[in-house]
């Protein structure tokens, strides 16, 4: 199915980036971790590039007063533009014209109170739309170059198209090893539908012998507005953070949460190791990078 189709529907996307990377520190003291190079592009590059391939022109970063840098690659550099014209390097800034359509907006998270309240702090610039979010730390990759994004839309859509189902949420789900379920969001099951899995609750970071499946959440969702409603009912957790994972799981007892499971490679690039083994796949896979 051809997504540009359908993509008029899901316009904006909300990008959450105000953490302080504590999983690489001390590097991100001083440098956003969305700043970090993956091959020869920004983390925040590849993802908001994925949104633009998905037909996204419209952003919104969730910032930190501390990461302002980051709006800094989106805007125009009069004086590296004029320096690699004169030397007839303007093809280096080749990567950056995917995004000269696209509206770069950005909210401020006060306090890092968890993902759930991040989302929250876009809600008046999302209004009444449906939106897409993408965390930066995780990046998905289809074997077919695809932007894994838009396959989301593309069923979020489709099901509310044939109204055979109304979500309110459609979130990317991964099989992981029982060992790791303890590292993500994990979904109940309530049934399988198809290729499409409706969830019945969620749990957040369970122990392998508590864990309701394997099924883990990716860093990638589309949802309808209503669930700016949930994350507002969300209690902070024992961490004082509003989760994003928890509103969803309440959601999902009285709305329609739906899982998709794509196959592709998953790079988590928040950690160290993860990190690198992010570089050196896009180094080995070029044809990847937008």
């Amino acid at each position: 199915m051809d997504v540009s189709n359908f993509g008029s529907d899901v316009k904006v996307a909300v990008i959450p980036a105000a953490g302080f990377g504590t999983r690489l520190l001390p590097a991100t003291k001083v440098i956003s971790k969305e700043l970090f190079p993956i091959y020869n592009r920004p983390a925040i590059h590849i993802t908001v590039s994925e949104c633009v391939k998905a037909g996204i022109k419209e952003i919104i970063l969730v910032l930190s007063q501390r990461k302002m840098d980051i709006l800094r690659y989106f805007e125009k550099d009069n004086e590296l533009e004029s320096f690699l014209e004169e030397k007839g390097k303007k093809n280096l800034l080749a990567p950056l014209e995917i995004f000269k359509d696209v509206k770069i907006d950005y909210v401020i998270q006060e306090k890092q109170n968890g993902l759930g309240d991040a989302v929250l702090c876009a809600r008046e610039k999302v209004g009444q739309r449906n939106f897409a979010v993408l965390l930066p730390d995780d990046i998905y990759i289809l074997s077919d170059g695809r932007p894994t994004i838009s396959i989301l839309i593309e069923k979020f859509l489709e099901l509310r198209q044939k109204g055979e189902i109304n979500p309110k949420v459609v979130l990317l789900l991964r099989n992981v090893p029982k060992e790791k379920v303890k590292n993500y969001g994990v979904v109940y099951i309530k049934k399988r539908m198809g290729n499409f899995l409706i969830v019945g609750g969620v749990v957040e970071k369970p122990e392998p012998e508590l864990a309701p499946s394997r099924f883990a959440i990716v860093g990638r969702y589309v949802f309808s507005p209503e669930i700016f409603d949930w994350i507002q009912k969300e209690k902070p957790d024992e961490k004082g953070e509003i989760q994003l994972a928890g509103a969803i799981g309440n959601c999902s007892y009285s709305d329609t949460v739906v899982g998709v499971s794509l196959k592709g490679k998953w790079l988590d690039i928040g950690s160290p190791e993860g990190y690198v083994k992010a570089n050196m796949f896009f180094a080995k896979n070029k044809r990847f990078l937008y």
